[in-house]
């Protein structure tokens, strides 16, 4: 399987947290965010990459050169800045099989790629986007389907619950060649959009772990949940101290962790490295939030933990993780 990523954005939004850089290549708990998207492409089967570049593409190119684990890569290049579909466009040139997944780099989203590409046959589909369920927003647009059809895009503007483009795409290789568009055009406004009545477009709906580093703020949530986040799964344990908390707290809690265990010292516990702490801000340092939440993988608290202000929070990452 092959993969074109979107990786030639200036990144403007995210200047006065990642300068001189490519967004792609900021640096999350040290490591190039690019790579944690490799990583996740390579565990579903991709084994060959073209990567769309422009800004500062040599920052790119001098740290993965020709291939990274195996897999080959290769450099489709703007010398002037084409816009998401003109970057497509661009790339699918050194694209060799009939279907090829396509990926904004600016954002991670674990989805079963082979079931998305089954998914995309299945349907006969033009281009199968992953839509991602959430709550609560107004960053995104919104996606409406009928019978996993796509049936209009809808722009931003806060609602309680929608589906948003995941920025992960399964695209028939000849089928923008079939169509004459600008040198300079976006593959949301001028295709998606502008031809969803006219073309097959279906929405692949994953639930999986979803992460947009797009703005400042976003960036610096990323430093905390992709060092522990996507790990959790059931098989790990929840600590809590003894609080007064709302039994419907406790209830959500239980859907994510095989064993909930309260505690009333610390000391007293064995962390291992698949343990979650929840404890009282109050008794461990002189904060005045009630609570923080402390994300373990080592046997000592203090070596790696992060804070969020509340049980709320807590629930809403694990709700866009599982």
């Amino acid at each position: 399987m092959e993969a074109i990523i979107l990786a030639g954005g200036l990144g403007t939004r995210l200047r006065s947290k990642v300068s001189e850089k490519p967004k792609s290549m900021a640096p999350i708990k040290g490591v190039p965010f690019l790579e944690y998207q490799l990583n996740q492409m390579i565990e579903n089967g991709v084994n060959r990459f073209i990567f769309s570049v422009g800004y500062k593409y040599e920052i790119i190119q001098n740290h993965f050169n020709n291939q990274y684990k195996n897999c080959e890569i290769i450099y489709a290049i703007e010398e002037s800045q084409l816009g998401t579909g003109g970057a497509i466009l661009n790339a699918l040139q050194y694209v060799k099989g009939e279907r090829v997944l396509i990926a904004n780099g600016d954002s991670l989203f674990k989805v079963n790629i082979q079931e998305q590409i089954d998914f995309h046959i299945k349907n006969n589909a033009d281009v199968t986007l992953a839509l991602k369920p959430m709550q609560e927003f107004e960053r995104y647009g919104t996606v409406d389907l009928a019978k996993d059809r796509i049936i209009q895009f809808k722009e931003k503007q806060f609602v309680d619950k929608g589906l948003i483009n995941g920025g992960l795409y399964i695209f028939n290789t000849d089928l923008l060649k079939s169509f004459t568009f600008p040198e300079k055009f976006s593959i949301e406004k001028d295709f998606f959009e502008a031809k969803v009545q006219e073309l097959s477009f279906y929405g692949y709906i994953s639930k999986g772990y979803f992460l947009d580093i797009g703005i400042p703020e976003d960036f610096l949530k990323s430093q905390y949940e992709m060092g522990i986040f996507p790990k959790i799964s059931s098989d790990w344990t929840l600590y809590m101290i003894h609080q007064d908390l709302d039994d419907s707290i406790i209830k959500k809690l239980k859907k994510y962790f095989g064993v909930i265990e309260f505690f009333n010292d610390i000391n007293n516990i064995h962390i291992n490295n698949q343990s979650i702490i929840i404890q009282d801000y109050n008794q461990y340092t002189h904060n005045t939030h009630p609570n923080t939440i402390y994300l373990n993988t080592k046997d000592k608290i203090e070596e790696e933990s992060y804070s969020i202000n509340t049980i709320e929070d807590f629930l809403k990452i694990l709700d866009s993780i599982f």
